[in-house]
């Protein structure tokens, strides 16, 4: 008689690989497939930060921003080899965001999260602390500091744990089917493989209709809005090892960021696209962050300083609003069909995966054998 697992997780991105590992922690029986490597998509295009999003406290996400600084402190501890802090500058420019607004915001920034190791913000002035890298206008600087990560790794890392705890792992194993057959979630694999489950999650990010439309024929109550963030990379622009956050006259904001030792990376845009297949930066990108970083840089940098570029596709929540306004938090839509759930997960970012993991568990606490073992992840290294 073949094995009936708890849990079927359609994607190793981070949330997948999150919850892979907090679910067959406690002794849960989990599967998870992927069409491609794990952590192979949206999980390494990211900016390689985990942070509280100084700027979603601009449109009053101060939840998140709580919750995201809070997991920012779990997870430096718990994956420290792979992460560390950095100071970002932001250069004061009064015709963008005044002072004061600043000075609120990195306080709020400061103390929303409650006790930290991480420093907490000051102001500085750039001419004697940061000389002859920036233009000589900026005189003023806000410090403020996050944690720099390495995101394909904490993937992996958080899969290798799940495998450690007996959580089965297919790689390059697209699921081709799912569908109900005497009382148990059915799923198809690519490579022939039927592999049979009591809960499906689907974590496929950007493909996650896709997926719910094509593969498990269920029509999504959702929509979401599919936003490319590029990124360049160029050899080292500066010698300190800080990052600065540029401010733009469109109210976004570029980090550039150093980056393995001998290069600099800058991003990210925001750009809609109409599908996940649709990662390659563009050259309106490309301009965009060269003349970012043109507007605050002394040494000036243009097409042939760049050796590398990367696009990542995040699935937003529609909510109707502009692309840098879109909630970065996450939803979960909860199917019953035939008795059997089916959950997908909306939104979220690398910051707020483990928190999410333990959420999904929680909400799906009633249709799981009960396990000695609650929460863990936030007490157990990744190494």
């Amino acid at each position: 008689m073949s094995k009936v697992f708890d849990l079927f997780i359609i994607g190793g991105g981070i949330n997948g690989a999150g919850l892979a590992r907090d679910a067959a922690g406690r002794g849960l029986s989990v599967c998870l497939a992927d069409k491609g490597e794990i952590g192979g998509a949206t999980s390494s295009w990211s900016t390689k930060l985990i942070h509280g999003g100084l700027r979603y406290l601009e449109n009053y996400e101060f939840k998140l921003v709580r919750d995201s600084l809070k997991e920012r402190e779990i997870i430096y501890k718990i994956a420290k080899p792979i992460s560390k802090p950095i100071p970002f500058i932001i250069p004061y420019v009064d015709k963008i965001r005044p002072a004061w607004l600043i000075k609120m915001g990195l306080f709020l920034y400061d103390n929303l999260g409650g006790k930290t190791i991480i420093p907490k913000s000051n102001t500085l002035d750039i001419s004697k602390k940061l000389p002859n890298i920036l233009k000589k206008k900026y005189k003023i600087g806000f410090q403020y500091f996050d944690v720099q990560i390495d995101d394909k790794k904490l993937t992996k890392l958080n899969i290798k744990s799940a495998k450690k705890y007996k959580a089965k792992v297919l790689e390059y194993n697209k699921v081709k089917k799912a569908e109900i057959d005497n009382n148990e979630w059915v799923i198809h694999l690519q490579k022939g493989e039927k592999i049979k489950s009591k809960i499906l999650i689907n974590a496929s990010g950007p493909w996650i209709n896709e997926t719910l439309k094509k593969n498990i024929k269920i029509k999504s109550k959702n929509k979401i809005r599919l936003v490319k963030g590029s990124h360049i990379i160029t050899k080292k622009l500066y010698k300190k090892d800080v990052a600065f956050t540029f401010q733009n006259t469109d109210k976004r904001i570029i980090f550039v960021i150093p980056y393995k030792k001998k290069f600099s990376l800058i991003g990210t845009t925001e750009v809609e696209v109409k599908s996940p297949e649709n990662k390659e930066i563009s050259k309106k990108e490309i301009q965009y962050l060269i003349r970012s970083v043109n507007n605050y840089l002394e040494k000036q940098i243009s097409t042939k300083d760049i050796v590398d570029s990367y696009s990542g596709i995040r699935p937003l929540i529609e909510d109707f609003n502009q692309a840098s306004k879109v909630t970065r938090d996450y939803i979960f839509d909860l199917n019953i069909i035939k008795k059997l759930p089916l959950l997908s997960i909306y939104g979220g970012k690398l910051t707020t995966y483990r928190k999410l993991a333990e959420n999904v568990l929680l909400d799906l606490e009633k249709f799981l054998p009960k396990t000695k073992m609650g929460p863990w992840t936030h007490k157990k290294n990744l190494f």
